[in-house]
Parts: C-alpha cells; structure tokens; sequence
C-alpha cells in the first residue's frame, strides 16, 4: 500500500512565491500576521493560506482588506474542477471580493495558480497598508508563510503528461507509459477517453500524439505543466 503524503501549510508557499516572483513581485512569508505579502510598483497583494477551507481563513482574508483589496486564500487545488464545494467556495469569494489561488501539492512540478482575482477597485493608503509595505521593504531575507484562466486538474496534468510522452516517443502503450514512463495506473483510460482529443489510436493499445495534441503542445509551449514534462520526456530518452 503506498504510504498517504502528510501537507503542511508551509508546503504551498515555494510555489506562490515562485509564481508571484515570476510576476515582478517582492514576497515576503509572514508579514505582520499575513501568511504571504508581496509588492510590486504599487501594487500590495496578501495571500492567507491553509490545507482547507474554512471560516478562520475567510475572516482572516476579510481583515486583511482593511489594508489592500488585493487579498487571496491560497488552498490545495482540488481534485475536480467542478467539484460542487469548490464551485461554491468561489461564488462566496467572489462575493466577499476575495481572491482564490490553487497550489498543485499532488503533482511533482507543484505548480501554484491564480484561479480568482479580487473585485476591489484599488489599493488603500492607510497605515495598516504602509505598515506592511514597511516590513517587506525592510527585509533582506525570508521567511516561509505557513480573471479565470485554466484550471489545472490532477487529471488534466495526467493528460498533459501523457501527450508530452507521446510527443519525446512518437508511439506508446499504457502499459510502457505506466511501467517504463511512471505514469499514473489510470492511463490507459486517459487513452481510451481521450477527452482532450490530444490522443490517436495506431494499433490495438498503441497510440501517438493527434493533430489537435501537436497543435495543444505548439500553442502552449511555455506553460509551465508543459515546459515541466516536455524537460522530463527528454530527459528519459
């Protein structure tokens, strides 16, 4: 039996980090209370996170809006993107004018994901605010904090793995996927669902990378998830 991974808050904050830096941003973990500050120009975002959703992190989030509309949760993603909760957990964020990031924990590449922007109309200049850009701009070091585009699902990044694979090997089975390549046990089921149309069938449990799969991995060649399993399908050749 494979042994259940234990997450901590602190696990999700490379990957805001990095995403956040990739922006321009300067982050900063734990800033007078807030899990995660980050600046840029004038811009002042605070991210709250936690392994699940709850009412301490919504009024967390909620205070933090005295010094900045730009305030996110940042949570696990979850396993489905229509996941009925998961649906509602944004209807209310999107009323409270919060903002939502994902953090990929259950991937390798742990990708982290602006999922929701916040409504506010501008930053605010109070001292709440100023304080906090003091403390950022203060630091030399760190610390680790404990519109909507595409969600990246575990499934889908299965998908995207897959079609990275077909891509570096021209032609392959489930069972060479699985137990050459690493991949997941559902994949001959990916195959046979092809529910992104990136797959072609060639033989009998043999397939290579289709049309639209080719154009999918062309028209996206710098996310992240692809740039990640293309450097890895290259490297095992």
């Amino acid at each position: 039996m494979q042994k259940k991974i234990t997450y901590k808050e602190a696990d999700m904050y490379s990957p805001i980090k990095d995403m956040l830096a990739s922006q321009g941003f300067t982050v900063r973990g734990e800033v007078k209370g807030c899990d995660i500050a980050a600046v840029k120009d004038e811009m002042l975002w605070i991210v709250e996170m936690k392994l699940s959703t709850n009412l301490t992190l919504i009024f967390q989030a909620m205070e933090r809006q005295t010094a900045t509309d730009w305030v996110f949760i940042a949570i696990p993603r979850p396993r489905r993107a229509r996941d009925d909760s998961y649906m509602k957990l944004q209807r209310l964020l999107k009323k409270l004018e919060l903002g939502l990031i994902t953090v990929a924990l259950d991937s390798p590449a742990k990708l982290a994901e602006v999922v929701l922007f916040p409504m506010g109309k501008a930053d605010k200049a109070n001292k709440k605010s100023a304080s906090v850009r003091r403390e950022i701009a203060g630091r030399s070091a760190d610390t680790t904090g404990g519109s909507r585009g595409i969600v990246n699902t575990a499934y889908r990044e299965r998908c995207v793995r897959i079609a990275c694979l077909l891509e570096a090997h021209v032609n392959l089975s489930a069972k060479e996927l699985v137990k050459t390549h690493g991949c997941e046990g559902d994949a001959s089921s990916i195959l046979r669902q092809n529910h992104y149309n990136w797959y072609k069938k060639t033989a009998r449990g043999r397939y290579e990378l289709s049309g639209i799969g080719q154009l999918y991995l062309q028209e996206n060649s710098t996310e992240k998830l692809v740039v990640f399993y293309r450097m890895k399908a290259e490297y095992a050749l």
